[in-house]
């Protein structure tokens, strides 16, 4: 009923009202404004508890307008992240056994420069970066069963990139992306859907791979729609995560992307 008369008030972006409650009855305290992406309204009365927001139904292009309009947020170093890598990773803590073994598991000591260790919440974290500056942080729990395992510090919406080459492979997590960094440039979603950042970076690369978990094919089929009328794309269905494969493997992926023609045909590995 109130999304029906908010509707119906055909506010223009910018634009307030002041008229009777239509939930309360009083004369003149519902206020309403519209702010371009959502309306805000509120009773003002005593005995009505109504108020609220409500996103505005806009075009895909008047919204992607109204965020590329958006101030990015200045994103900064946290002090309570600690360069915990060699040679200082051997030092005899107890609280940094986890922190050690998950990067020895997936053998991230060459990293330094971009992995620190979040002391406050026990998080190995790895730096975001665009043209050498920090943009944003993402940290995985060492805890077990810590929720939410990937914590993302910031909200640029930029992606974990790493690597040179002007093949992309695009992933889930850093990882994963860094263990595809050792032969082609790794992209990390970071857990979010396809965002127009993430286009844009894209772009920039002559060959793009989506390599999603198998447990979110579903979703790499939609990115490979958003993506194919603007890049050379290729969508490849992985039986085995891809930091958990052995660099022969890996490598061998890189190389059948390579050689391959690019275009919707669908491979497993």
């Amino acid at each position: 009923m109130l999304q029906n008369f908010l509707k119906e008030l055909n506010l223009k972006t910018n634009e307030s009202v002041r008229i009777d409650c239509p939930i309360c009855f009083n004369k003149s305290t519902f206020s309403a404004l519209n702010n371009g992406t959502q309306t805000i309204y509120n009773c003002f009365h005593a005995d009505c508890s109504i108020k609220g927001r409500t996103r505005n139904e806009l075009s895909k292009k008047l919204f992607n307008e109204l965020e590329k309009q958006k101030e990015p947020e200045i994103f900064y170093y946290r002090n309570h992240w600690e360069d915990r890598l060699p040679p200082r990773i051997g030092y005899k803590d107890p609280s940094l056994k986890d922190f050690k073994n998950y990067i020895q598991k997936y053998d991230l000591m060459d990293y330094g420069k971009i992995i620190r260790y979040d002391r406050y919440t026990h998080r190995a974290v790895f730096l975001v970066k665009k043209d050498d500056n920090l943009v944003d942080a993402v940290g995985r729990a060492l805890y077990k069963n810590k929720k939410p395992k990937w914590y993302r510090y910031g909200n640029s919406g930029y992606p974990f990139i790493h690597g040179n080459s002007d093949t992309a492979i695009l992933v889930e997590d850093v990882v994963s992306a860094l263990t595809i960094s050792k032969f082609c440039t790794g992209i990390a979603l970071l857990g979010t859907n396809l965002l127009q950042t993430h286009i844009d970076v894209l772009k920039n690369y002559k060959k793009v791979g989506i390599a999603l978990d198998k447990d979110a094919s579903k979703k790499a089929v939609k990115i490979l729609d958003d993506l194919a009328l603007n890049m050379n794309v290729k969508f490849l269905l992985l039986e085995e995560d891809i930091k958990e494969m052995l660099d022969e493997d890996v490598k061998k992926l890189i190389n059948k992307v390579n050689k391959k023609a690019w275009g919707w045909q669908n491979d497993t590995y």
